[in-house]
């Protein structure tokens, strides 16, 4: 396995910071790392491994953790704390994980110490020097869109009688797919093109096939209470609310009416399909944090009514290994909410919102601070 050397020289510019440099072997040119002591520590920041591992950065405020995910192998720091975990061993910095206005900072020692040990047959610290393979690239590379329902499966049906979800829902698709690939370096899969029907658990194995990195699936709700409009994300997890269970027990129908009634359903309830809905344990901080920029995004171009950023057991979330999440776009059962549904021009106004989502996601993810 073909190799670079990493060569880390401190220098020293002053007692409030330091300059750490990065040598790769062949023509690349040098990374510079700053480094600042906070009392007699030399720490750096923690975005400052993205920069030399392309490694992704996430904040688990929820946790008070910070994830690290570097050579496909997540490194957890425990805020505040000098304990760090990698799969199921601990170590210890010795001194805590600093935030700092609003930057975490890292001790140096982690990279001198700490990293040899996570990665024995990877990384060689000498010295002056690490020693270390060229890293994975961890950028978010494809992302598959998932026009909800299709073919047999109308999904809802308008207020007039006349439209139905399946077809905004593509077309939103459709304009989200384009838009970003025409401004972001991403490939972007649609789960179907046309009308079509493609069951809940097809969809997902499609986005784990292409190797996705992000699930986005497409929805247009509805509600018995024709006055009910508004827009909501969902990731998955336990629904909290009875409209959350309501809107779960909608899309989840669909296994039910159009993939083969009970017999179906319990294969969406097995042992092995509940083990795989467990790996989406892994992102959920990465799920929560879309659906907030997507939610967020939504809310500020569509002008819709707020219903917020939810949880519920959708089942073509289930299975995803990657962070996933479903968009209610709007209640095409309420009456105005419908007008402007099928509407080409509110679908762009949509696909526009989600796009900006999409991206401000991906940028906090990658962005080095």
């Amino acid at each position: 396995m073909k190799k670079f050397l990493l060569c880390i020289l401190l220098i020293v510019t002053g007692i409030l910071s330091a300059t750490v440099i990065i040598e790769y072997d062949g023509d690349i040119e040098p990374e510079k790392i700053n480094v600042r002591k906070f009392g007699d520590v030399e720490y750096f920041n923690v975005y400052e491994l993205n920069k030399v591992f392309r490694a992704i950065i996430t904040p688990d405020l929820l946790d008070s953790r910070l994830r690290v995910n570097m050579y496909e192998k997540e490194i957890v720091f425990l805020l505040e704390s000098s304990y760090v975990t990698a799969g199921r061993e601990v170590f210890n910095m010795t001194f805590p994980v600093i935030l700092n206005e609003s930057k975490y900072y890292i001790p140096v020692n982690f990279l001198q110490e700490i990293l040899p040990l996570i990665y024995p047959d990877q990384i060689i610290y000498m010295i002056d020097k690490i020693q270390a393979p060229i890293p994975v690239d961890n950028r978010i590379k494809t992302i598959v869109i998932d026009p909800g329902h299709g073919g047999k499966d109308p999904g809802a049906i308008g207020y007039s009688q006349k439209s139905y979800e399946k077809d905004i829902t593509l077309a939103i698709a459709q304009k989200l797919r384009d838009t970003i690939e025409k401004n972001m370096q991403i490939k972007v899969y649609l789960t179907r093109e046309s009308d079509r029907f493609v069951s809940l658990r097809e969809r997902t194995e499609f986005a784990n096939e292409v190797k996705a990195d992000l699930f986005v699936s497409i929805h247009i709700n509805a509600h018995n209470n024709k006055d009910v409009s508004g827009v909501e994300v969902y990731f998955l997890s336990t629904a909290r609310t009875d409209d959350a269970r309501a809107t779960e027990a909608l899309e989840n129908a669909v296994v039910y009416h159009y993939e083969g009634g009970t017999e179906a359903l319990a294969k969406y309830n097995d042992l092995d399909f509940i083990l795989t809905d467990m790996a989406q344990n892994e992102y959920l901080q990465e799920s929560h944090d879309l659906s907030v920029n997507l939610q967020n995004n939504l809310v500020e171009v569509t002008e819709s009514n707020n219903r917020g950023v939810k949880q519920a057991d959708f089942y073509v979330l289930r299975g995803a290994f990657m962070p996933a999440v479903l968009i209610e776009s709007g209640f095409i059962s309420n009456k105005n909410e419908e007008k402007k549904l099928v509407k080409p021009r509110y679908q762009e106004e949509i696909a526009n919102a989600l796009f900006q989502g999409i991206d401000n996601f991906v940028r906090r993810i990658e962005l080095m601070h």
